[in-house]
């Protein structure tokens, strides 16, 4: 590994750790603010996202943005198009767990588990037990919602790099046409 490459993944490391770190306190913090509007706010928001998510994966693996040239430039190429759809789909994931522990939480609010639970005649430690797990599904869903958000904010950016290549790539296809070198002045 490459000393520039050591840095990179040291950098990225350092975010993660840095937005791991700022969604647990921040979900710690604003657990008490969760409600079912802010909830539905956060399920429409993370749908959007994932559609919009979705448009970015077609634009990066889009084989007309393998850079022109040989199979084997084509083919240094594609590590990195794999990297980028990778990190692409792993926040595509984080939006759907996200949108899955919501639709769960909704779904076995501590009403409605309450109510099964008295049909069994059950202990009433059930209900703290029930409270605990309510508490820590919402940080959760907090926390996750921190870190998609964090990452999100890459997202304009690494489609800005992807159209810039695509621009550099068809300007390129153009000089070649026009039989011009690229040391020649632009």
């Amino acid at each position: 590994m490459s000393f520039a490459n050591a840095k990179k993944y040291w950098k990225k490391t350092v975010q993660l750790i840095v937005a791991i770190l700022v969604s647990l306190f921040l979900s710690y913090l604003s657990q008490p603010l969760i409600n079912e509007k802010a909830l539905d706010t956060l399920v429409n928001i993370y749908s959007i996202l994932a559609g919009f998510l979705v448009g970015i994966i077609a634009l990066i693996g889009d084989p007309l943005s393998l850079p022109s040239g040989s199979w084997r430039v084509a083919e240094k190429a594609r590590i990195n198009t794999r990297r980028n759809l990778k990190g692409t789909r792993n926040l595509l994931y984080i939006y759907l767990l996200t949108l899955f522990f919501i639709f769960s939480y909704k779904l076995f609010t501590i009403d409605g588990v309450l109510s099964i639970y008295t049909k069994f005649n059950l202990e009433t430690d059930i209900k703290n037990n029930l409270i605990d797990i309510k508490l820590l599904t919402e940080r959760f869903i907090l926390f996750l919602s921190y870190i998609a958000f964090f990452y999100s904010f890459m997202l304009p950016s690494k489609l800005f790099q992807v159209q810039e290549k695509r621009v550099d790539k068809e300007i390129e296809e153009r000089r070649k046409k026009a039989n011009i070198n690229n040391n020649q002045p632009k």
